[in-house]
């Protein structure tokens, strides 16, 4: 853990739906494969894979929050947290900047969302809960699969996606609203109708107000990554990986067929087909027009 400065809390966000961010961390420990913020240690001149084992802590954000929330310009708009790092990694147990600077959003009544993969989350269950008596505060916990075995393959540093469930479920008694991140969905390896499926029963059965979903992206430093990954745990799918990915993103067709297979099975757990209401949250996600697909999806070949 490298401990460092920062000059602002709050990062003005363009081209989405929210307008400002806010990562106590750069960098992550839960090491998932599949993660697009990977790209952004390259701004220190850093790889890929330094992102789960180089970890900067922003130790003054607190401090900084406070001045810029009291600025006569700020408007109270909400605050995305963790779009690019998880503000719940291991350190935050030690160091409790994110819980510092929730304490600071609840001064001002400020509007959050959290991006999660952790349960450490829990300790801050009170806090979440008097902000919610308050204002707008959403939890969204990103599962991308319950199968134990491709859990601990594509995300070796997070806590079991049950147990983050189980968290969830915690939250919602206390009066936090919820929701699962289906996000992203691996071609090939967790876009079957069968992951799928025990993933939005899952959010249903433990109080998730809604689920979305987004297909994987794979950004030039992340894509070089991920395909290591594959072709070391899943190589015959990497040649249909380099073909269907020329670019950062998987064919329109293919979009369209994972986002109609989420539809059909978000639909028969009782979440509204265009029910994508925290889609805001997370910079990755593409909402496209449905269509029919069968139970095999093809990675666009």
């Amino acid at each position: 853990m490298v401990p460092i400065e920062c000059k602002s809390a709050l990062n003005r966000v363009g081209g989405m739906p929210f307008r400002w961010s806010l990562n106590p961390y750069r960098g992550c420990a839960h090491g998932c494969h599949y993660c697009y913020a990977m790209a952004t240690h390259a701004y220190y001149g850093l790889t890929a894979e330094a992102f789960a084992s180089t970890i900067f802590a922003k130790t003054n954000l607190a401090e900084v929050l406070r001045a810029e929330l009291a600025r006569p310009t700020w408007l109270n708009e909400k605050v995305a947290i963790g779009t690019a790092t998880d503000p719940y990694q291991p350190c935050e147990g030690r160091l409790r900047i994110t819980r510092a600077a929730l304490e600071v959003l609840r001064e001002r009544a400020t509007p959050v969302s959290i991006v999660t993969k952790s349960t450490l989350i829990l300790r801050d269950l009170e806090v979440l809960a008097s902000m919610a008596e308050r204002t707008r505060v959403s939890v969204n916990f990103s599962i991308t699969t319950l199968d134990p075995a491709t859990w601990r393959l594509v995300e070796p540093g997070t806590p079991p996606p049950w147990q983050r469930l189980a968290v969830m479920r915690r939250l919602v008694e206390a009066g936090v609203r919820c929701s699962v991140f289906l996000a992203p969905i691996l071609p090939g390896i967790t876009d079957s109708a069968e992951s799928i499926e025990a993933v939005v029963r899952a959010a249903k059965e433990h109080g998730a107000a809604t689920v979305w979903s987004s297909p994987l992206r794979l950004v030039p430093l992340v894509k070089a990554h991920y395909y290591d990954f594959v072709g070391e745990a899943f190589p015959d799918l990497l040649p249909r990986y380099r073909r269907a990915y020329a670019q950062a993103n998987v064919s329109p067709a293919y979009q369209a067929a994972i986002h109609a297979r989420v539809d059909k099975i978000r639909a028969a757990y009782g979440f509204g087909a265009d029910d994508r209401s925290d889609k805001d949250d997370d910079p990755t996600v593409k909402v496209v027009a449905a269509n029919p697909v069968a139970n095999q999806l093809s990675l666009g070949l």
